[in-house]
């Protein structure tokens, strides 16, 4: 194996003859040194954090204050080149073949292992916990998705219910639309007969489905959307019912993901034309 390192081709120890493996940097702690045949590798502290062999390149574990390998934000390729992985401040990107350039989907992520209790109230308040969200950072778009099931078993008052965001975050726009399925019944596994579609394209509270009076009750849905953020902050998601019922609990399982998909404005990524 050829080594170059500073325009120096050979250097002694690459081939794990020398007693001692030859060291490149400004003391024995930090450097590039040749451990054996066919491999270099990247030390610092005394300790290996990288070694490129002949059949690859291995990355050493990170540590509670050390990433294994950690990108710094730079400008994207004018023209994108297949196998590149680049990184602007706001997101990662892939180029798979040719000059496809896309978006690798880093998504913060919540789910619930049990179900979450909420009140009788016709106050809105958080699916996922009283006034849990997550932080948005400013001048950015975000898809995401959510699945969920509200259920009670308790009051058969005739109600709708609504979706909303509630946070600091504030927002230049919004969109997103799913389908909902309901049932007047305690919640199980199974299909449904009553599905609907919604939409909405504001972060206040929007009916998902028709009024029902039934104690028991479930609905199940499942919707996607982006978010323009203007100003940074959290973004809790939330439900309304039009009078006091229930409670409802969210179910185990439902969950939230959310994932930066570049800054604010046209988000134009690919070979669109």
């Amino acid at each position: 194996m050829t080594v170059t390192i500073n325009g120096t081709t050979g250097i002694a120890g690459v081939d794990g003859s020398a007693a001692t493996p030859a060291v490149q940097g400004n003391d024995t702690n930090t450097g590039v040194f040749y451990p054996a045949a066919d491999i270099v590798a990247i030390s610092t502290g005394g300790t290996e954090r990288m070694r490129v062999t002949n059949t690859g390149v291995a990355v050493a574990a990170g540590t509670a204050t050390a990433a294994p390998l950690n990108l710094t934000s730079g400008t994207n390729l004018t023209t994108a080149t297949a196998g590149a992985v680049e990184y602007d401040g706001k997101v990662f990107y892939g180029t798979p073949q040719g000059t496809q350039r896309g978006i690798i989907p880093d998504a913060q992520f919540y789910r619930l292992n049990a179900d979450y209790a909420g009140t009788a109230s016709t106050s809105a308040q958080g699916i996922f916990g009283a006034t849990l969200g997550v932080t948005l950072s400013s001048s950015t778009v975000y898809a995401f998705e959510m699945v969920v099931v509200f259920s009670k078993t308790a009051t058969a008052t005739i109600h709708t219910l609504s979706l909303g965001f509630a946070g600091a975050a504030t927002l230049n726009n919004i969109l997103y639309g799913g389908v909902t399925n309901y049932s007047a019944t305690a919640f199980s596994s199974g299909t449904s007969g009553s599905p609907a579609t919604f939409y909405s394209n504001t972060a206040s509270a929007t009916s998902i489905g028709s009024a029902t009076a039934s104690a028991n009750f479930n609905w199940t849905t499942q919707f996607r959307g982006t978010v323009n953020v203007n100003a940074g902050g959290t973004f809790i998601p939330q439900y309304t019912t039009s009078v006091s019922v229930g409670p409802y609990s969210t179910l185990a399982g439902s969950y939230i993901l959310i994932y930066p998909i570049g800054s604010a404005g046209l988000i134009n990524v690919g070979t669109w034309a």
